[in-house]
């Protein structure tokens, strides 16, 4: 099968794959203002995901669909991470009012 109608999906889901590497990373050093900017930039690559996959019709060759799933499992796992460090964040420091409101934005991105 051609590889040319799904060059903009592999494209997109790869430089979504990217950002989500590096939310990963900004997680795991507890980064706050690297976390709201990559949520930003995600957003940005999931909308040119969801554009290319308008594209083409919903039979995708198995290594797009291997793709999309490795997308989907970096997401769930970021998420459940954030989760993790906003529990323990919660219950070992106590808050200034900037760093609160700043959580409570980010927070809001991973419910």
């Amino acid at each position: 099968m051609s590889e040319i109608p799904y060059v903009k999906l592999l494209d997109a889901l790869e430089l979504h794959q990217n950002i989500l590497h590096a939310e990963k990373q900004a997680i795991s050093a507890r980064d706050l203002d690297t976390i709201e900017e990559l949520l930003i930039q995600k957003d940005e690559t999931l909308n040119m995901v969801l554009s290319a996959k308008r594209e083409l019709s919903g039979n995708y060759p198995e290594h797009i669909t291997s793709r999309i799933d490795s997308v989907i499992s970096l997401q769930r796992c970021n998420t459940q991470n954030f989760k993790k460090l906003h529990i323990q964040d919660g219950l070992n420091k106590p808050q200034t009012p900037e760093i609160s409101n700043l959580f409570s934005r980010v927070k809001r991105a991973y419910s």
